[in-house]
């Protein structure tokens, strides 16, 4: 048996595609298991990270009503996107003296985080616009 996982799978060519006996579709997070998903990240990269040289991050003004609304601003987001949303956390404590993380780095990291996804996503919109005018000619 062979498992393929894409959030695109427009991007598979015809002979993998041919090869493919079944297709299931898994939507994109839902605002409940986006909650669970950035506790378990927070819990993960910020109160207690793995290994013996991470350091534990000190939250300040970051309770229940700020990661609500990170749930809220986090919609569309992929579990990989929000995995990678609690790393850059880590990375924006860590980049001071103590690891710490408050309240306006929280959201300013989110905010940041949606533009750079924004970003790629128009890359992505342009390599694909480019293959299709290269196909058509």
């Amino acid at each position: 048996m062979m498992v393929y996982a894409s959030n695109q799978p427009s991007q598979f060519d015809e002979a993998v595609l041919d090869r493919i006996d079944e297709m299931v579709e898994f939507d994109l997070p839902g605002e409940h298991e986006r909650k669970k998903m950035i506790a378990q990240y927070i819990e993960k990269y910020l109160l207690n990270p793995p290994g013996r040289w991470a350091k534990k991050v000190t939250t300040v003004d970051i309770g229940d009503e700020e990661i609500e609304r990170v749930v809220k601003e986090t919609e569309g987001f992929s579990g990989r996107a929000i995995s990678k949303l609690a790393i850059a956390w880590q990375a924006a404590a860590y980049g001071t003296d103590g690891a710490i993380l408050d309240q306006e780095t929280f959201f300013k990291t989110v905010e940041n985080h949606k533009k750079s996804m924004a970003q790629k996503e128009g890359w992505k919109e342009q390599e694909r616009a480019h293959l299709l005018a290269v196909q058509g000619s």
